[in-house]
């Protein structure tokens, strides 16, 4: 018997009805439209986004536009005025518009050939690169806010940046007034940065460390006066000993502290000296003058040397007009020379204490010094002749070391010294009395100058040794 063969088995699906086709093409059709309406929809408000979201690369996130809710903006739109309050109709306010998301809200952090940019000025580089034909209206309006937006002061510089500034920065330089070159008045160091700053010194130790006490061991006290006080200390990086002078109230004006600055401008500007107490450094701490200087063994006080020999006399006077010749040539008056302020070093005599030192030609304040060893035109002030002043001075000191007494401070003794006269002097050579008498003339102009006192014949035997050494 033969056998039917195998029929083999079809996997096509039955055809559907059409009552089932039609239902089937309905289905796709509503699925078609739906899909249609979400591309349009998101068209739509992804539209403004889509180009800067295409330069950015970098964010896809979608945010919608204030626009779309109709909610209450938050930046006051360009032109918006307040209403009256009868006038205010809240049914026929429109809604503001919010700037668009691409072109005011970026916030992120760009690095651009190794710098950091912030947004902002990003942002602000980017509106204005932008042409105009591609903002529409709303970012248009969106933008003019940032384009008009005022822009810092260039100059302005904040408190916080100027305290910093005044602990970190030094002082500004300050002119010195006692230089008569015009090497240093060439310079525009001084006016520029006395502009930028609003103190003109800058105290030292206001956090906490002492200079002086870094710097210094202070071994004991050797002077004081009515202004300062002055010490003798030990310098801890040389381990050589110096005076420190510094002064006793805090000078807390500016007046204040230019004046005392007077006596190291003038010290600097002269330079050493042989004759001259050295001066080696100055700063202010505390709201104090400290000045860093030669240490001498001591000054010819009355109240420590007796009554001096005619030599000792005679080389304190050829040292000391050598100092007033270096300075009067340099038109330099120091009006307070007298016993106090002559000191000795290893046998040489120097002249300290510039506190009143002045200019010769009258262009800086006058400040005499002891009313006891000043003449008669300077205590009438008359100024015409400074450098007599000191040679005057000079006179008198001479005279109160010879005699072994102070002068006096007022009465008949002291209207008989401004007149020329003086008692003589047992045991001292003529010569230094004559020499002391035209010193101490009444009249300036009848005074000899430095110069011509360390000319003097007298003093050819301290010459001669001045040579030698």
């Amino acid at each position: 018997m033969k056998r039917r063969p195998l029929l083999k088995k079809n996997n096509r699906k039955p055809r559907p009805t059409p009552a089932a086709a039609m239902k089937r093409r309905s289905s796709i059709s509503s699925q078609l439209t739906l899909q249609l309406e979400q591309v349009s929809l998101q068209n739509l408000l992804e539209g403004p986004a889509a180009d800067s979201d295409a330069c950015d690369g970098e964010e896809k996130d979608c945010i919608l536009s204030q626009d779309f809710f109709c909610t209450p903006d938050y930046i006051t739109p360009d032109g918006q005025q307040i209403l009256n309050c009868l006038d205010f109709d809240k049914e026929n306010v429109a809604c503001p518009k919010s700037p668009e998301k691409s072109r005011t809200v970026r916030s992120k952090r760009h690095w651009k050939e190794g710098f950091l940019i912030d947004s902002e000025d990003s942002l602000n580089q980017q509106v204005s690169e932008q042409p105009m034909d591609s903002f529409d209206s709303d970012s248009q309006d969106a933008a003019k806010p940032l384009e008009t937006m005022p822009e810092k002061k260039k100059n302005y510089i904040s408190p916080s940046v100027v305290a910093l500034r005044c602990r970190v920065m030094p002082p500004p330089c300050i002119k010195n007034p006692y230089f008569t070159g015009t090497a240093s008045m060439d310079m525009d160091l001084f006016d520029s940065r006395r502009s930028k700053s609003s103190a003109l010194f800058t105290p030292v130790g206001g956090d906490g460390l002492s200079r002086y006490r870094t710097d210094f061991h202070e071994i004991e006290q050797i002077g004081c006066g009515n202004f300062s006080r002055v010490f003798k200390v030990l310098k801890r990086i040389d381990g050589c000993l110096y005076a420190v002078k510094h002064s006793i109230r805090q000078l807390r004006m500016d007046t204040e502290r230019r004046h005392a600055l007077m006596e190291v401008q003038a010290l600097s500007a002269l330079g050493p000296h042989e004759n001259i107490v050295g001066y080696y450094n100055s700063w202010f701490e505390n709201e104090q003058l400290y000045i860093q200087m030669e240490l001498c063994d001591h000054s010819l006080s009355t109240k420590r040397s007796p009554r001096v020999p005619a030599g000792e006399a005679l080389d304190t006077m050829y040292q000391i007009a050598k100092a007033l010749q270096f300075m009067h040539e340099r038109g330099i008056a120091h009006l307070d020379v007298k016993p106090d302020n002559i000191y000795v070093k290893n046998g040489v005599y120097k002249l300290g204490d510039f506190g009143c030192a002045t200019l010769l030609d009258r262009s800086l304040p006058i400040e005499e010094g002891d009313a006891r060893y000043m003449p008669r035109e300077i205590l009438n002030d008359t100024h015409e002749h400074l450098d007599k002043v000191d040679i005057f001075s000079l006179g008198a000191t001479i005279y109160e070391l010879v005699k072994g007494s102070a002068l006096p401070e007022s009465g008949p003794q002291f209207s008989n010294l401004r007149e020329g006269k003086i008692t003589l002097l047992p045991g001292y050579p003529m010569q230094i009395q004559s020499l002391l008498k035209v010193m101490m003339d009444p009249d300036p102009v009848r005074r000899p100058s430095a110069k011509e006192i360390v000319e003097n014949s007298i003093f050819d035997r301290a010459r001669t040794i001045a040579k030698a050494k």
